[in-house]
Order: structure tokens, then sequence, then C-alpha cells
């Protein structure tokens, strides 16, 4: 099985990311969650990668997650969905990646779940149109990017976290989620006007 070799690999992806913390999110500094917890959605299309020699180019892959605290103090469970037209060998690389179990950005967060509900195929559609771009997984979640706008004068906000040593990337541009709503079985919820963020990136493992 591909998920077991641990072979090198390396992608360039588009990275969307959103939860319910207020914009910027504290969670990117090591400091407590907005309102308490932690809640969101992942996603990531691969404009280039392979695993070993399977190509992953063109796929997508996502998370819904929930910690009831800071994130890395841990008791955080997550569902991960794999792009439906992924073969076999590309379900499993892309499962290995999103998981944490082959090194990368989401080992980091794999070290903080407790409870993983394993990766499902999903029709995950993905637009990528930078602060406006946005997701949908079948009918488990949705996401849909603006730009942050200056709530007095209604000025857009061009705003970036720049993080050096960033585990998920160097430059985060912030956005504002119009819609992030999940209800798959396991998380329900349904937010607007939080963090969220697009870029594009590299990563790569073991």
């Amino acid at each position: 099985m591909v998920r077991s070799e641990k072979s090198k690999w390396n992608l360039k992806a588009y990275y969307l990311d959103t939860c319910n913390c207020n914009w910027g999110c504290p969670c990117q500094f090591m400091a407590p969650p907005t309102f308490g917890k932690c809640e969101g959605i992942s996603a990531f299309h691969v404009k280039k990668g392979r695993y070993g020699r399977v190509p992953l180019d063109n796929l997508n892959a996502a998370l819904i997650g929930h910690w009831p605290g800071p994130i890395h103090e841990g008791h955080g469970k997550a569902s991960f969905y794999i792009d439906s037209r992924a073969n076999d060998d590309q379900f499993e690389a892309l499962s290995a990646i999103i998981t944490g179990k082959v090194g990368g950005p989401f080992e980091i967060y794999g070290t903080t779940i407790e409870k993983m509900v394993k990766p499902r195929k999903a029709v995950i559609s993905m637009v990528l149109n930078g602060l406006k771009s946005g997701l949908k997984i079948e009918d488990f979640a949705q996401v849909q990017l603006e730009p942050i706008k200056n709530p007095v004068t209604g000025d857009v906000h061009h705003a970036i976290i720049e993080l050096p040593s960033g585990f998920e990337a160097s430059r985060m541009d912030q956005a504002s989620t119009k819609r992030l709503r999940a209800n798959d079985g396991t998380f329900k919820f349904d937010y607007s006007q939080r963090y969220a963020s697009f870029q594009e990136t590299s990563w790569s493992g073991p």
C-alpha cells in the first residue's frame, strides 16, 4: 500500500484555510482561539505534485476539524475528504499526506487530533480565485471567501500574515468568510465574517 511506504513526496498547491476565529486568527501565533474553541475547514488543490511515482496533479483534498481549546493543546477531532477523481494509489497518497502520516504541515495537526474519521472520497469542487475562492464538499461543507472590508468605510483591506518559518505557508493572504458551513454527521457549524486565508505554497516529506 502507498500509505505504508512513506515515499518522498512534494506538492505545489493552492491552500484555503478557514476557522471560526476573528480575522487574523490568534492560533497563527499560538494564542488562544478568539471564542475559546477552534473549528473550521481547510482544503488544498494540487497544482503539481507526486508521491513517489504517483502523480497528484489537479486533485483536491480537504479536512473539517474541531479543537475544544488552543490547537497546540490537542484533543481535536477531524474528518478527511479526498477527491472522488483519485484512483486507488492517489487516494492512499493524499490520505497519508492530509492525515499527517508522512510528514509535511499536516503532521503537526495530526499530533493534536485524538479522533480521526478515516478519509473518504467525495466530490470536492474548488474555485481558485484569490480572496474570492470557494470550496464545496458535496452536501457536507461549503466555503466562500471574500475580501476583508473595513466595517466603517467599506474599503477593502489588503492584509497579509508573513511567517518566515510558518509550517503551512510563509505568506498568507487574509480574507473573510462569506460562508463557512459544515454538516457531515460529525461536525455541524455555520459562520460568516470569520478568519480565512488563501495562498500558493509548497510542501514536501518525509
